[in-house]
């Protein structure tokens, strides 16, 4: 498994557990997603083992994570 996808994994298990009430994760989700996609793709494009094909997975499973965050937080009212 690679260095991101075990990232991922880890990341996914955290929140799966949380018992936390829909705003505050709603806004934790967001504080994440805020940190961690500016990093990770800077770290996809930057990577030489990744082909484009694979950059290409990995950016649209970072913008599909994004787009549900924001349209939590935007459900939530913290957008």
């Amino acid at each position: 498994m690679s260095k991101i996808r075990r990232w991922l994994f880890v990341m996914s298990l955290a929140f799966a557990g949380c018992a936390c009430p829909d705003a505050q994760r709603a806004s934790a989700d967001l504080a994440t997603y805020e940190w961690f996609a500016p990093m990770m793709t800077a770290y996809v494009n930057a990577d030489p083992k990744l082909d484009d094909g694979a950059k290409r997975i990995h950016l649209r499973a970072l913008e599909a994570w994004g787009q549900r965050v924001l349209a939590d937080a935007k459900a939530r009212g913290l957008r």
